[in-house]
């Protein structure tokens, strides 16, 4: 449809209008000879041509249209006829006369609407303007004209009707672009197909061809899932430039209330001509068949044309396709087995590999009886997913992201792995059955190719099924128990693969260790359970009483080891790759200490598949030895804590004072009601408790003398399960009588009561050797040595305390000090307070740090230290003391240590306490630091040693130690400043290797940054040169912001003798003050050409050859002998506003020093 604009053609369209619906009534009652639908529709159409050749011979109206595609030169279409009048309209004449004018505007898009469309493009600043209407030139029109544009690339979806189906063209259609004569699978354009209220399934498509070019240009044509990539139709019909597709089963199915694009790929042939053009589209409703109610919306919907190309060098890519032989055999059951084998070669230039579909059409099941199908390529290399199945029809479908590249000229090898589950007496049989099913592109041109051939690979016939039995991990290790009834003997897994199995019988063997011959002595109700709980065969009630070998009963004996027989089977069904745990289970009759060995043993023919009926014998399987015993319950010292060498202190609680483990067999578990133990002859202990795996175990007896005997019953008894064990310990509080005796035990477990959980037999408790352990073969505790004196702890500096630094001043939590203390021998140690010295070398010199507090582990601990608080001291070591006072203790562990981190804030330069270029050394090692210490448990006092076992304070025995003057914990210095500068180097755009020679030779750059706190005044800078021998050369140092020589005046920059010499060596004094925050870039600057101008001259070093040598600046602290006759100088020499530049004022940080610049080499 369309609109005309102008008002002026409206009565002349009343009048039409009322022309055509007079006829319509006229022939509203038909009579004979009266003419067709066919015919009156004809009429109406001339009617509406000539009202639209009225409406353009108004005063010229611009016409409102709706663009689905791009339009251009040779493209037939209605649209074009839209267009042209627009133009006509719009001023932008496309004919003054005959076709193309107004009122004879036609479908075609000759030289004349390029020439008009180019026009109005340049009028409306659309770029270029050359008279294609695409995309572009689309949205302009949308702009200017207000018509109904499509938005560019997309097409208008106009909703369902309830039960239809709505089509059009995706707004992800492909866009124009040109093609190779000779691709494959090439995308033409996408459509949507949008369901109401029901499913629609599409049965026929037809597209109609535009553009310059002829069928046979068409290879072949197919419809995808423009989502999925999944194929869907291949064209059935090409004639006359309509492309048919049709199935009447479904081309595909839209789902009720949703939307599928489709997407129209096609073969292009080799044939196809340079510069022709394709483009596809549906006509009309019509060209649309399926099942819905009606077919709505924008037709026509017509891609973007495609331009043919050919091409020659290179020339389109070709993909060559050869199969490869496999097996033609396997057995139900494998796993991984190679189905299948082909090569591909990729030649003229690389192919991308995209997609691979494989069909499996042999006569196996292709969902059920194969799986986890794969491809790997030559090298091991996995290509798309593993698939899990395969689809109901055989498909499966690789797909490669990224691509799998073949570079040109060749070949890899496609082998095809999968799991054989089923199909017995089917075959298998996989292929590449169509071309498309191979997507592959050409790298260079990014066009499909298709392989040469399509790939039918081995058929493979599918043997039969197996049975296989291995032994279970589960299976049990270790003791029964004699009288246990219904013990497992061995665990295995039996597992049919392929197909479903009938276990018809299956031999077992059980060997005891005494050479009986009377198994019925032995053992009882003999059967086989699997994992489902279902018994296999029948239980045996009566063993062999007299066996053809001592010790073993097989199924070859007159009462015969198995259940079932060849000739009275069990039928024991195993569906198709399951697996089934079988259990030997027998009750224990034997009250004698022996082993049993149980067996599944060689079965012949006895099991069958139930698809090919063939037969197959089980292999032999041996299960772990079992020993049968009746003492299964011992007891040991506990091997975690060391027989001798423990410490105790006098005074201490709650010590343990013995461990020992008692354990089970793996035969059943042991209840342990009560457990005794007798005190040993010198016993300084009170309030004796034990504990079971950690839990209270009895009461807590609170005197006991000297070798009392201690029985201990707990509320409910200590359980130890089958194979496991418990730990019991003992504790009691030492009395702060007691004395050390040496390394001596003081307790020996001497029996426990207990009965077996599943026997209720009672147990004796033995010893590794297996002796009943009693009050005269006692099992000892271990050895303590109970000490007098509290621990011994020791104070040293950590490896990671800081390296000597400056700070400035009004910094925050800047670490002082890291120290190491370590833990004694005989228990944990409480600090409860200590305090600390801040050496500052010189009196008068302030506290300098504020808000002083300790890290443990990062974490801070204890109080908060003012500066207000510290105490100035003089006598032997002049400085600042810090006390600490510890609410909670800090805890040193026993024969452990911890670090502790000492931080503070430096005080501010306007809050007047920090001295300028002060120096602060944190020590233990002082005459006034103290520490109190005390053991943990037996608040015995602590002595305080450093590592070399040098007491720190004047005794040993008090608990706070007075410190005494050394240097032993003190901790590198730390430098007070108002600011602080620091240097680095920075090689950027200098040139290492290669470096040419210059009258101006930037050999290095140092960066000068002074800290935000304050301005920094640099006075001297002291360059050293390292590397090879050069020519005479002449350095300065030149600002990098101005170019000129660094500092207020350029004499500033000569050396001190301002004159040439021989070094190694040269000083600089700018005198330059950098402000607070600022940085500077200071370049090395040489004359290296081999000049000796003396009239600029700051440093020459010793003559030789340039060419091929290696120099390198560096800033570093100078000596005398460096500087030839003159006083050695500092790296730098700098103030802070307050320090002055002198011999004992700032210098760089050691630790930064040196500073190397580039090495570069000439």
């Amino acid at each position: 449809m369309f609109n005309v604009l102008k008002r002026e053609a409206l009565p002349i369209g009343l009048i039409l209008l009322g022309a055509v619906l007079a006829m319509t009534l006229s022939l509203a009652v038909p009579k004979a000879g009266a003419v067709t639908i066919d015919e009156l529709m004809a009429q109406i159409n001339a009617l509406q041509a000539q009202l639209q050749q009225l409406q353009g011979q108004q005063t010229g109206g611009a016409t409102a249209c709706t663009f689905t595609r791009s339009l251009y030169l040779g493209v037939s279409d209605p649209q074009v006829k839209c267009l042209q009048q627009y133009l006509n309209g719009a001023g932008y004449a496309v004919s003054a006369s005959g076709a193309g004018s107004v009122g004879n505007e036609t479908n075609y898009y000759g030289s004349r609407t390029q020439a008009a469309v180019a026009k109005w493009q340049a009028a409306n600043s659309v770029s270029p303007a050359v008279g294609y209407f695409g995309p572009i030139s689309r949205a302009k029109y949308s702009a200017v004209a207000g018509g109904g544009v499509t938005p560019p690339g997309g097409g208008v979806v106009t909703p369902p009707a309830a039960g239809g189906l709505s089509v059009g063209l995706s707004a992800s259609t492909q866009a124009a672009r040109t093609i190779v004569a000779g691709a494959a699978n090439m995308s033409f354009g996408k459509f949507t197909f949008t369901a109401g209220s029901g499913d629609v399934t599409v049965t026929t498509m037809k597209f109609t061809k535009s553009g310059i070019s002829a069928d046979a240009e068409v290879g072949s044509a197919y419809l995808y899932d423009a989502d999925s990539g999944d194929y869907l139709a291949q064209y059935s019909g090409l004639g006359s430039g309509v492309l048919t597709f049709t199935n009447s089963s479904g081309l595909f199915t839209v789902k009720a209330g949703q939307t599928r694009n489709v997407d129209l790929r096609l073969d292009v042939s080799s044939s196809a001509s340079n510069n022709h053009t394709m483009a596809w589209g549906l006509g009309a409703a019509a060209d649309v068949t399926s099942n819905a109610t009606s077919v709505s919306g924008s037709f026509p919907s017509t891609t973007n044309a495609m331009t043919f190309v050919t091409v020659s060098d290179p020339a389109i890519a070709t993909l060559t396709a050869t199969t490869v032989a496999t097996g033609d055999s396997v057995n139900a059951g494998t796993t991984g087995y190679l189905a299948g084998s082909f090569t591909l070669k990729a030649s003229n230039s690389s192919v991308l590999l995209d997609r691979i579909v494989l069909t499996q059409n042999g006569s196996m099941i292709s969902a059920t009886d194969v799986a986890n199908i794969k491809l790997v390529t030559t090298g091991g290399q996995q290509i798309g997913a593993v698939l899990p199945n395969l689809a109901s029809d055989g498909r499966g479908t690789y797909v490669m992201s990224p691509a799998y590249e073949i570079p040109s000229g060749q070949t890899i090898q496609v082998n095809v792995y999968a799991d054989v589950l089923a199909g017995v007496n089917r075959n298998m049989k996989f292929n590449v059955l169509n071309l498309r099913d191979v997507q592959a592109r050409d790298k260079t041109y990014n066009i499909g190719v298709n392989p040469s051939a399509s790939v039918a690979m081995t058929q493979t016939t599918i043997q039969a099924g197996t049975l296989t039995l291995t032994l279970d991990p589960s299976s049990p290790t270790g003791n029964v128990a004699p009288g246990q009834t219904n013990v497992t003997v061995g665990k295995f897994k039996m597992t049919s693969y392929g197909e479903q199995v009938k276990l018809l019988f299956i031999p077992f063997k059980l060997v005891t260790g005494g050479g009986t011959t009377d198994f019925s002595n032995e053992v009882d109700n003999v059967y086989l359970v699997d994992d489902a709980g279902n018994q296999i065969g029948t239980t045996i009630t009566s063993p062999d009483a007299s066996v053809a070998v001592g010790g073993s009963w097989t199924d070859g004996d007159s009462t015969a080891a198995t259940f079932g027989t060849s000739s009275s089977n069990i039928n024991y069904l195993i569906p198709a790759n399951t697996t089934r745990i079988l259990s030997l289970k027998l009750d224990i009759v034997s009250t004698a200490t022996s082993t049993i060995t149980g067996s599944l043993t060689t079965g012949t023919s006895n099991y069958q598949g139930q698809i090919s009926l063939s037969t197959g014998g089980t292999t032999a399987v041996t299960a772990n030895a079992l020993t049968v015993t009746s003492n299964p319950f011992q007891g040991k010292l506990n091997t975690a804590i060391g027989a001798t060498g423990n410490n105790l202190v006098k005074g201490q609680n709650n010590a343990k004072i013995g461990s020992w483990v008692l354990s089970a067999s793996s035969a059943e578990g042991i209840n342990v009601s009560t457990i005794t133990w007798v005190a040993s002859g010198t016993f300084p202990f009170a309030n004796l408790m034990a504990k079971v795996n950690g839990v209270q175990f009895g009461n807590v007896d609170g005197s006991i003398t000297a070798g009392d005997t201690e029985t201990f019953a707990g509320a409910s008894p200590a359980a130890i399960p089958a194979g496991g064990n418990i730990t019991l310990d003992l504790y009691a509080d030492v009395l702060s009588t007691a004395t050390n005796v040496g390394n001596a035990y003081y307790a020996k477990l001497t029996s426990a009561s207990a009965v077996g959980n599943t026997t209720a037999t009672t147990q004796t408790l033995k010893d590794t050797g297996g002796t009943a352990i009693t009050s005269s073969a006692a099992v000892n505790g271990q050895a303590y040595t109970i000490n007098t004196a509290g621990p011994t702890i020791t104070v040293d500096n950590d490896s990671s305390s800081p390296a000597a630094y400056q700070v400035a001043m009004g910094k925050t939590n800047q670490t002082l000090g890291i120290w190491k203390i370590n833990g004694g021998t005989t228990e944990d140690t409480n600090i409860t307070e200590l305090s600390i010295k801040d050496k500052t070398g010189a009196s008068g010199n302030k506290a300098s740090f504020n808000n002083l507090q300790w890290y443990k582990g990062g974490v801070a601990f204890g109080p908060v230290v003012t500066a207000a608080t510290a105490s100035g001291t003089s006598g032997s070591e002049t400085g600042w003391a810090y006390t600490f006072t510890f609410g909670t203790p800090l805890v040193v562990p026993q024969n452990s240590g911890i670090a502790l981190e000492l931080r503070g804030d430096v005080s501010s330069f306007a809050s007047g306490g920090a001295t300028s270029n002060s120096t602060h050394t944190f020590t233990f090692n002082a005459d006034d630091t103290y520490m109190t210490a005390r053991g943990a448990g037996s608040s015995l006092d602590s002595a305080v040693t450093d590592s070399a076992g040098t007491y720190l304070g004047s005794a040993t025995t008090t608990n706070t130690f007075v410190g005494n003057a050394g240097t032993t914990t003190d901790v590198n210095a730390v430098t007070v400043a108002r600011t602080k500068l620091t240097v680095t180097s920075d090689a950027t755009g200098i040139t290492t290797t290669g470096h040419p020679a210059s009258s101006a030779d930037v050999m290095a750059v140092f960066v000068f940054t002074a800290d935000p706190a304050y301005d920094v005044t640099i006075n001297t800078v002291t360059l050293k040169l390292a590397g090879s021998t050069l020519s005479s050369i002449v350095v300065q140092l030149i600002d990098a912001d101005t170019g000129s020589a660094w500092g207020s005046t350029g004499s500033m920059d000569y050396n001190q003798t301002d004159n040439q010499g021989a070094s190694t060596s040269v000083a600089f004094f700018p005198a330059y003050t950098l402000s607070a925050g600022a940085t500077k870039r200071v370049k090395v600057q040489a004359d290296t050409t081999g000049s000796t101008d003396v009239s600029d001259v700051a440093f020459t070093a010793t003559t030789g050859s340039t060419n091929g040598t290696l120099a390198q600046w560096y800033i570093d602290n100078d000596t005398a002998a460096d500087m030839g006759d003159y006083a050695a100088l500092n790296a730098l020499c700098w103030g802070d506003g307050t320090t002055a530049c002198s011999t004992a004022g700032f210098n760089l940080e050691s630790k930064m020093l040196p500073i190397y610049g580039p090495s570069v080499r000439y």
